[in-house]
């Protein structure tokens, strides 16, 4: 029995197509991505964008200092613009499948960069932002 090249490309395809719909990618690899296009958001300056990346509990801890949260993110925005800044993903320390995350961010602007580590929990199916770390740290940046 003889395959042709085109059948034997076909075959792979097929099992490629089956086994990426089947396995897809981790459930990390999903969270990277997921937190790679919220930084992307916030570097195309879309920051109204990213209220909807706030878990519940964080809009209120941010509503109990005062602010609202579109009125948070202006004045991040703001912030930013004066600066100069973007933000990169630098590392995601701690993962605990499907509840719970710290990421670490970088804001890089001209004269270097500075990180801080935001807690993220699953809501309502999505990762949103937190608003404390399960092991009960402040937030390193008390203004953000």
């Amino acid at each position: 029995m003889a395959f042709s090249k085109v059948s034997l490309w076909g075959a792979t395809a097929l099992l490629l197509t089956i086994w990426g719909v089947g396995c897809g990618p981790d459930p990390r690899e999903e969270f990277r991505i997921e937190v790679e296009r919220m930084v992307g958001v916030a570097n195309q300056r879309k920051y109204q964008d990213l209220e909807k990346a706030m878990s519940s509990r964080l809009k209120e801890r941010v509503r109990s200092e005062g602010w609202e949260p579109a009125q948070a993110l202006l004045a991040v925005a703001k912030k930013d613009r004066e600066d100069g800044a973007s933000y990169r993903l630098a590392d995601i320390p701690k993962f605990e499948t499907g509840q719970y995350a710290e990421v670490e961010i970088a804001r890089v602007r001209d004269g270097g960069e500075k990180r801080f580590m935001v807690p993220f929990i699953r809501e309502d199916g999505k990762w949103m932002a937190g608003a404390a770390y399960r092991d009960g740290r402040e937030w390193e940046e008390p203004e953000f």
